[in-house]
């Protein structure tokens, strides 16, 4: 998704580095957003001796940034724990998560829509109520959902012109922010939705991928039904430094 956003000219702080040139080593991601880093850190062998040494040694990271590290797998989860002392920071918290992927190439058929119900695009007249339902807000998040908004990357289901139910696409094709308005829940339109996004997804040749907390249960029950596969635990890591 994100060599997409940039052959698409979309003005986005992404960087990617493989420690010492070699990707055998991992990769290491930096999303600037402003009032926080994501370091996404993955690598493909569950030797990370030349990552450690990477992660210790580099001035490309602001360790006393507030920082998260995003569906890190258990292996990066330990790595980081090792280092914490050489880069002056602490575990703040850890969000337990699975990864959901979409085996099926197929679009949905059972996709019809209630009368009255319309499936369009997110515009910046709702970005405040998108923004403030979720759960994981910060500063400068409104800007962020302004951004995928702006670049058709925001879909919902309005009754009557009214929003109420959401479903966003993050820069790294993960489906993000799943929302219903309270008073219309219990009606389908989570599930409703969830399709219809995936149907978009499918037919732009891309893969479906999702993450839901251990804890949400509503959200793994809703990812299970439609026909997505669990294939991984992950995590969210949270650190802070330790330095005044």
């Amino acid at each position: 998704m994100q060599k997409q956003w940039v052959d698409r000219g979309i003005d986005y702080d992404f960087k990617v580095y493989c420690p010492f040139g070699d990707v055998q080593n991992g990769m290491v991601a930096m999303n600037d957003k402003d009032a926080y880093y994501e370091i996404i850190i993955q690598c493909p062998s569950d030797n990370v001796e030349n990552l450690s040494k990477a992660l210790k040694k580099t001035k490309i990271i602001d360790w006393k940034k507030s920082i998260i590290i995003p569906y890190a797998p258990y292996h990066i989860i330990e790595l980081i724990k090792t280092i914490l002392e050489d880069v002056n920071v602490d575990i703040e918290f850890i969000l337990p998560s699975a990864t959901y992927i979409l085996e099926t190439k197929t679009p949905y058929d059972d996709v019809n829509l209630p009368t009255g119900i319309t499936f369009e695009p997110l515009t910046n007249k709702h970005l405040d109520m998108i923004d403030s339902t979720w759960p994981f807000r910060y500063s400068s998040s409104p800007a962020y959902f302004e951004l995928l908004i702006e670049n058709k990357y925001g879909f919902g289901l309005y009754l009557k012109d009214t929003l109420i139910c959401w479903l966003l696409v993050n820069e790294s094709g993960n489906l993000t922010h799943l929302y219903t308005v309270k008073e219309h829940r219990q009606k389908g339109y989570a599930e409703l939705l969830l399709k219809l996004v995936c149907n978009v997804l499918i037919k732009d040749g891309l893969i479906v991928s999702s993450y839901c907390l251990k804890d949400n249960i509503n959200a793994i029950k809703l990812h299970t039904k439609v026909g997505f596969v669990e294939i991984g635990d992950v995590d969210w890591c949270y650190l802070r430094s330790t330095i005044n």
